[in-house]
């Protein structure tokens, strides 16, 4: 199908993305308008509740408050039952059901067993960071979990251990708001990492240099045209990192001194003509990554992927200019602290401009989740997991036919709607992914799954249908529906006067498939 003809939005023009005011404080009406936008962006959905609440607070505030400090949740339970393996069913018995298994390392059962209970685990991972999704409290935290989970993209099926994978999330999880440097330095010796790029392999007889390209390519500097490390500086990057090892016993990382590069490695003029002497494994681990983000580059980098992530896709010269190079000026004024850098950029003019809003194709989360948290839909209890995993299975389910499974981002790039140009985030919708999302709209409304009369309600009563209709487009689209297209929803669905529920789920249904429902 074509995208792009699909969210052509009749009647808007193209915006010249003109910079009003960059990375300066926002100073503008501060209206559920303005929230809506802030917490669609910053959260998955924007429920009626937190828009209200934030609205009370002012920018200032409200910004603060998505940034309260999280606690890190509980381990993923065991909630699968014996596995069959060639005929046979084998019970798990390093973890009861019902009993948290992240930390179990899945020896105490016969091994010809142990790769189904991996299977099995790695699919109560992907069932449990869905719940935590949807359990998320009204702060940025699992929007960022997901962007680190795409920017240290690791595939399940690659690294092929569940507890590795676990260990790896919550080493995102912990930091994902936290120091980039500090998180990229950890990540480089993460054994899901080491796993994925083979790091476990780089030895000094032969040097893998797959992390080492990644890492600066992907991961720091980024191939833009300020970008100019070279082929010797991935060599000599490959030569510090040999030597890390994966623990069989503890599946935890290792430095083997014996497969370690002992050689001086000497990094080219962009990395500042940077030797790094022979050392153990943490010692020039730390220094390869100081050098890199000693390289301004690198804070540019990882504000353009904030930046695409929160904002928008397209980055003209403009927008480098006034956004990106003040913002990668405060991230290294900061240490490479992202909290300071993320609440600038969601305080500031730029975000807020009319042209920032409803350009933003809700990725498949943004799409689900969003969906039933702001229709206030009830979610099982992460602990009641005889429930509430297959309620999350099927979401996550859904998520991956719409492009964006879990745990298994396409490859170490992670999602191309970030990265891949020109289409950006067009690429969330195609023949294939657009009927999946119609399917999961049509679904959650007719059976009741959302509670559309309830939605309505929380507005107040309204005096006449076209104002009920106003008003639920209003909410549930950043960008509002024209006079004429208000018109032709009334006459067609409730001509003789206020909807009954019937007709008010044809309401919502057919505002739900709009191109603009898929915007924020």
């Amino acid at each position: 199908m074509d995208r792009r003809s699909f969210f052509k939005t009749s009647g808007r023009k193209k915006s010249s993305f003109r910079v009003q005011g960059g990375i300066d404080p926002y100073g503008g009406a501060w209206t559920r308008d303005e929230v809506s936008h802030l917490l669609k962006r910053a959260l998955f959905g924007a429920r009626e509740t937190d828009i209200q609440s934030f609205v009370s607070m002012g920018p200032e505030a409200a910004i603060d408050a998505l940034f309260q400090p999280q606690p890190l949740p509980a381990s993923p339970l065991r909630e699968y039952g014996m596995v069959g393996v060639e005929g046979f069913m084998y019970d798990d018995l390093g973890v009861a059901v019902g009993q948290p298994w992240g930390d179990d390392l899945n020896t105490a059962s016969d091994p010809q067993a142990r790769p189904a209970i991996n299977s099995a685990r790695n699919g109560s991972l992907i069932k449990w960071m869905m719940g935590l999704m949807l359990h998320q409290n009204a702060t940025i935290h699992e929007k960022m979990v997901l962007f680190m989970h795409h920017h240290f993209s690791v595939q399940m099926g690659e690294v092929d251990n569940a507890t590795m994978c676990y260990r790896h999330h919550m080493l995102l999880r912990q930091h994902a708001v936290g120091n980039i440097r500090e998180l990229t330095r950890l990540v480089s010796k993460d054994p899901a990492m080491l796993r994925h790029l083979n790091g476990y392999l780089n030895s000094k007889k032969a040097p893998d240099e797959n992390f080492a390209r990644e890492l600066q390519e992907l991961m720091t500097v980024g191939k833009g045209t300020d970008s100019l490390y070279t082929e010797n500086d991935v060599i000599a990057a490959a030569k510090v990192l040999t030597g890390w090892r994966i623990d069989d016993a503890t599946k935890l990382a290792r430095f083997e001194a014996s497969e370690h590069d002992m050689s001086t490695k000497q990094f080219s003029g962009f990395y500042k003509g940077v030797s790094i002497s022979a050392g153990d494994g943490d010692t020039e681990l730390a220094a390869l990554i100081n050098m890199i983000f000693g390289v301004k580059e690198t804070a540019r980098f990882i504000c353009r992927k904030l930046y695409r992530w929160f904002v928008y896709h397209r980055i003209e010269a403009e927008v480098e200019t006034a956004v990106i190079q003040p913002l990668a000026d405060l991230l290294i004024a900061e240490d490479y602290e992202l909290e300071p850098v993320l609440k600038v950029l969601l305080r500031s003019d730029h975000f807020y401009e009319t042209a920032r809003r409803a350009s933003y194709i809700k990725n498949p989360y943004d799409f689900i989740v969003g969906t039933l948290r702001e229709f206030n839909v009830s979610f099982p209890a992460m602990a009641d997991y005889s429930v509430s995993y297959n309620y999350f299975d099927a979401l996550a389910k859904q998520g991956n036919r719409m492009l964006m499974g879990l745990f298994q981002p396409p490859d170490v790039s992670g999602w191309p709607a970030y990265y891949q140009e020109p289409m950006f985030y067009e690429m969330w919708v195609n023949s294939n992914s657009l009927p999946r999302r119609a399917d999961f709209v049509n679904g959650v409304v007719a059976d009741g799954v959302v509670d559309v009369r309830a939605y309505a309600n929380e507005s107040g009563s309204q005096p006449d249908a076209r104002t009920l209709v106003e008003t639920m487009a209003g909410r549930l689209l950043q960008y509002p529906l024209s006079a004429t297209s208000i018109d032709y929803i009334v006459n067609r669905f409730c001509p003789s006067g206020m909807p009954n529920d019937a007709q008010l789920k044809d309401i919502f249904t057919f505002i739900m498939n709009l191109p603009e429902y898929h915007l924020c």
